[in-house]
């Protein structure tokens, strides 16, 4: 699964680059340069989303945002960040085994992304996040975060995190575009007592919502 993981974060990063490349070429003498030979342009964009995906063998909803700076309408470099707030119970956990845990999970880190044909009113866009995470068994989940607390947290790991996904975007108006995708999450590194990396890695369904200049 790692080396696939790899292989389709390599295709993804390569991809832009070579359809930037193409699009570019001009029957002239002038040099041909990777962003054109005109005005480089910039923009800027920030994003609320949510994402529908499985957690622990089970439905869960994770809530986020992302954003970044955007250069020629075609190519975006920035973050991004999640944290799981549907409630995930670990149950039979402790000796004697008839206490319930609560699972905690989040990941950020940066977020690239091609975009083919910005100006068109459907388009779509390839992307991936690269970070880091962390989980954790928590003694409740709703009685705020007492991360003071010695006997809150039961467990807690980091873990490293890759997540490749394309998107279609529908440019509702020139600062507003509503973004409907799809990725799927590799991690790697979880080290919870009944929590592994297959538990926390899977697909999900993202829906966003960017404000900014395109």
């Amino acid at each position: 699964m790692k080396k696939f993981a790899l292989l389709l974060l390599a295709v993804l990063l390569i991809y832009p680059i070579i359809t930037l490349a193409l699009e570019t070429r001009q029957d002239t003498d002038e040099s041909e340069t990777l962003f054109g030979n005109g005005e480089i342009t910039h923009g800027g964009y920030g994003a609320p989303e949510l994402k529908l995906t499985q957690i622990q063998g089970e439905l869960g909803l994770m809530a986020g945002g992302r954003g970044g700076w955007i250069i020629n309408s075609s190519f975006s470099i920035g973050g991004g960040g999640y944290g799981l707030v549907t409630t995930h119970k670990i149950n039979n956990y402790q000796p004697p085994f008839d206490s319930t845990a609560y699972l905690r999970v989040g990941w950020g880190g940066v977020f690239i992304e091609y975009i083919n044909s910005s100006n068109k009113l459907v388009h779509f866009t390839v992307n991936t996040l690269i970070g880091a995470g962390g989980a954790s068994y928590t003694k409740s989940f709703h009685d705020g975060m007492n991360w003071d607390n010695d006997g809150w947290v039961y467990e807690s790991t980091p873990f490293f995190v890759v997540e490749p996904g394309a998107t279609v975007d529908l440019n509702v108006a020139k600062f507003f575009r509503i973004s409907l995708g799809a990725s799927y999450r590799f991690v790697s590194g979880v080290d919870l007592s009944k929590t592994t990396n297959k538990d926390i890695s899977g697909p999900s369904a993202n829906l966003a919502f960017k404000f900014g200049k395109f």
